[in-house]
């Protein structure tokens, strides 16, 4: 469709739970605005739909609160007496990351 071409609009009623429907399918899409989705839906063109892996996600969740731990500890150990105690909490860090990284990667 051409700019110089009118366009037109379509109006639709809908009751409050098919709108919150429409807008549930809208978020889980890549769709960045109702408009887009509902076009798409209409034209029968393909919408990308976002997956959520809860597992991958917890994982990463546990992980993070890990190495907050781990920062905590690390901040609370002087490393005069307990050096190989940091070494080994950068060890475990370094770990988390790598793990962290993995999951990231293959979430994507």
């Amino acid at each position: 469709m051409s700019n110089k071409e009118a366009k037109r609009f379509l109006s639709i009623r809908l009751s409050a739970e098919e709108l919150q429907e429409v807008y549930s399918h809208q978020h889980q899409s890549t769709c960045r605005s109702l408009t887009e989705y509902v076009k798409k839906v209409l034209t029968a063109k393909p919408i990308t739909v976002k997956t959520r892996d809860e597992s991958k996600e917890d994982t990463l969740q546990q992980l993070i609160a890990i190495k907050v731990r781990l920062d905590d500890l690390a901040e609370r150990t002087e490393p005069p007496v307990n050096g190989s105690l940091v070494g080994e909490i950068a060890d475990i860090k370094l770990s988390i990351r790598k793990i962290a990284d993995a999951c990231s990667h293959q979430h994507q």
